[in-house]
C-alpha cells in the first residue's frame, strides 16, 4: 500500500482486522486513521462489532428456536 487514501484503507480493511498484513501495512493504516476521522469511525465501528458478533455465537440458541429454524432449512431444501 503506497498511497493511503480512504479508497486504499476501505480496501484493506478485512485483512487489516483479521490480522492477515504486514506490520509496515498496519502502521500504515493505523497512521492514517490518526489523521482521518471517518475511517477511524469505521474501524472503531468494525471492531465494536466483530466482537458483539463474537460474543452472540458463543450464546447457543434456546431448542426452540433451533427447532424452527432446521424445520424451515429443512422446508427451504425440499422444496
Amino acid at each position: 500500500m503506497t498511497s493511503q487514501s480512504c479508497h486504499t484503507i476501505m480496501a484493506h480493511l478485512e485483512a487489516y482486522l483479521d490480522g492477515e498484513l504486514e506490520a509496515t501495512e498496519c502502521q500504515a493504516i493505523e497512521a492514517h486513521c490518526t489523521g482521518c476521522t471517518s475511517c477511524a469511525a469505521v474501524v472503531a465501528e468494525l471492531r465494536e462489532t466483530i466482537g458483539l458478533c463474537r460474543q452472540v455465537a458463543s450464546v447457543p440458541l434456546p431448542e426452540p428456536v433451533r427447532a424452527r429454524a432446521l424445520e424451515r432449512v429443512r422446508r427451504l431444501l425440499n422444496g
